[in-house]
């Protein structure tokens, strides 16, 4: 298995034609590179992947044009570029169903992948929309207002025929809110972290509206990750340094470890002097003020990927905050770090697989909304793939085959050789022919007999007994 790392920049606003704008496509355990897109740049959260390997995409908003730009797996040049109303700050993919995008004047865009219909534009923000984060249902975006909305996707995609409300509006925040976070797991249990500049990370309830815990840190917070199992969080802030926030402690009482915060209380993490909770790879060079904007955590939560306002990116072990590698520096501020898994030896992944069947792009866009004659009348092409047996039908059984398939296996059991090997078995009388053993077999039938004689007798006295129950009754 391999872990693979896409990471790409906002661009260089000395560069006018983008011709030092790379994204990288690179493996996380060992040096070698998959891929490289040229002119792609986004602003922070502004790209997202379909998936990685043959016939999949990487969808880019250009955050200084009304332009989106598609790369084919394989590809180094875009494929596709798609006008859309206005530019977009950031982007999200819905389970390959639906790209929502996040305006620069607070509108969220839902489109449909497989259509291009344009489903809903809400205004849910007074300012940009910084981040949009979907799991599980839900879709949650935040804003350079301060405002965190959550969304119903059901109630988005439907929002044609009955316009759809926000679930929930969360206004706790005072300064724009630069990263979120949502949990896996069930529904009722879903919790969303919020990370913002006024130096608080915070955590709602999905299902309860409310909020559970506040963490306030000694600076601004512009990038956020959490640990595969939620045993801590990991906050990017202004100054270079990274923060770890457990969500665990040990009560040094009872020896149990108990959740940290809770009931709407506040957490204040203490200035850390000792770096015992702070990675430091990012620290300030001289050369100017370093921000933290892009954060990532491996699958088994033993790497932290983390990338920089100068265009570095750094894989660093979690345990004992080392350095692993260095990926190849952008031209830009870090703006997207993707993870993806994938077999090591995986045939998808060769960049020179030639498919004259693949699906190159994808539909145009629309602009304007959809109505709700034609989102009930729309139809969608699918590749679906090639079908293997047994969807063919019940394939018929082959007499011969099987015959030929029974001779085979018996020339394995066939002696070839002039050797002839006979086995001996003794029977069990003769195990214990003489010695040790036959005294012990002796003692055995002998319990053995007294044993049943007892149960023997055992058995006929309870029938009397039995008898002179009934007979009193």
């Amino acid at each position: 298995m391999d872990e693979i790392a896409f990471y790409c920049c906002s661009g260089d606003a000395t560069d006018k034609h983008d011709a030092n704008s790379f994204a990288y496509l690179s493996s996380l355990h060992s040096s070698k590179q998959y891929l490289q897109y040229r002119q792609c740049y986004s602003g922070r959260n502004g790209s997202v992947l379909t998936g990685i390997g043959q016939e999949t995409k990487l969808i880019s908003a250009c955050n200084d044009r009304a332009i989106i730009q598609v790369y084919l797996y394989g590809k180094e040049s875009p494929e596709q570029k798609i006008p859309i109303p206005e530019p977009l700050s950031c982007l999200e993919i819905c389970d390959d169903w639906l790209l929502v995008g996040g305006g620069q004047s607070g509108r969220i865009y839902v489109w449909e992948l497989d259509s291009g219909l344009l489903l809903a534009v809400k205004e849910c923000h007074y300012q940009a929309v910084n981040v949009i984060r979907y799991n599980k249902g839900f879709l949650v975006s935040g804003g350079a207002d301060s405002r965190v909305v959550i969304w119903r996707i059901l109630d988005l995609a439907n929002d044609s025929i009955n316009p759809a409300k926000p679930y929930s509006i969360l206004t706790d925040n005072t300064l724009p809110v630069t990263d979120l976070v949502i949990t896996n797991g069930l529904v009722s249990d879903l919790k969303v972290y919020t990370a913002s500049r006024d130096c608080t990370v915070r955590c709602y309830s999905i299902a309860s509206k409310r909020l559970i815990t506040t963490f306030v840190l000694p600076t601004k917070v512009e990038s956020l990750a959490a640990d595969p199992a939620y045993r801590a969080l990991y906050a990017g802030q202004d100054d270079g340094f990274i923060r770890m926030i457990p969500l665990y402690r040990g009560n040094v009482k009872t020896h149990v470890l108990e959740a940290v915060g809770g009931m709407g209380s506040i957490v204040t993490l203490k200035p850390d002097l000792d770096l015992q909770e702070t990675f430091v790879c990012h620290k300030d060079d001289g050369n100017g003020q370093t921000i933290v904007t892009k954060l990532q955590v491996t699958l088994d939560g033993t790497y932290l990927v983390s990338g920089d306002s100068k265009g570095n990116v750094f894989v660093v072990d979690i345990a004992t905050k080392q350095i692993q590698r260095k990926f190849k520096p952008l031209a830009g501020a870090v703006s997207q770090i993707l993870l993806a898994y994938t077999k090591a030896d995986n045939k998808q992944l060769d960049r020179h697989y030639n498919d004259k069947n693949m699906v190159r792009v994808i539909p145009t866009l629309k602009r304007v909304v959809v109505d709700a004659n034609a989102i009930e009348k729309h139809e969608i092409q699918k590749k679906l793939g090639e079908l293997q047996p047994p969807y063919f039908g019940e394939q018929k059984f082959d007499m011969n085959r099987f015959l030929e398939d029974v001779k085979t296996q018996q020339m394995w059991f066939t002696n070839l050789s002039d050797i002839d090997s006979t086995v001996i078995r003794q029977g069990s009388e003769n195990l214990f022919a003489n010695g040790k053993a036959a005294g012990e077999l002796t003692v055995l039938k002998t319990q053995l007999e007294q044993k049943n004689a007892a149960y023997t007798t055992l058995k006929e006295k309870y029938e009397q007994l039995y008898k002179e129950h009934i007979n009193g009754l």
